[in-house]
């Protein structure tokens, strides 16, 4: 059996350092990150995209930021009828398919939001456009609002009532 030259031993080792930090490195940073799925109770804010769609970004729910929590996660059907923002991905994996993401706005009394085009944001009240809850029922009732615009959520029943600010 032969002993292997100071040569060979360090070009072994260079081999499987070079193949750990191209294959091993990325898959430990990456890997769960792809693999993480945002869960039901969790809170995000709505980031728009060139393209004019938008991404969500997972963020405490104490966060100013986060506008939404997700309240429904499907892979078989959409959101109920309502006032939901409703994201939908294709499903990673051989059964493929896609998954249905349904928010409410998460909100509380004296809270601020804006409309965009696809979504609400969180923002100052005094800020020009702005609309301030001034009532969130756990109920599925537009009524409740009377003439202001209603946010109207059937699963989980809620109802979030704005006006302007």
């Amino acid at each position: 059996m032969s002993q292997a030259s100071g040569f060979e031993k360090w070009y072994m080792r260079g081999v499987v350092t070079f193949f750990s930090l191209v294959l091993i490195v990325p898959a430990i940073i990456f890997i769960p990150e792809q693999l993480s799925e945002p869960e039901v109770g969790d809170c995000a804010e709505p980031v728009a995209e060139s393209e004019g769609g938008f991404d969500m970004d997972e963020t405490n729910c104490t966060a100013r930021e986060a506008a939404y929590r997700l309240v429904r996660l499907d892979r078989k059907r959409g959101c109920p009828e309502g006032d939901y923002l409703a994201r939908s991905e294709r499903a990673a994996g051989k059964s493929g398919g896609r998954k249905y993401f349904c928010f409410v706005l998460n909100a509380a009394e004296g809270d601020c939001f804006k409309r965009g085009d696809a979504f609400h944001e969180r923002v100052a009240c005094g800020t020009s456009g702005a609309q301030r809850v001034f009532k969130v029922a756990r109920a599925h009732d537009r009524a409740l609002c009377g003439d202001r615009e209603a946010r109207v959520y059937p699963d989980p029943a809620m109802t979030v009532c704005l006006e302007k600010a």
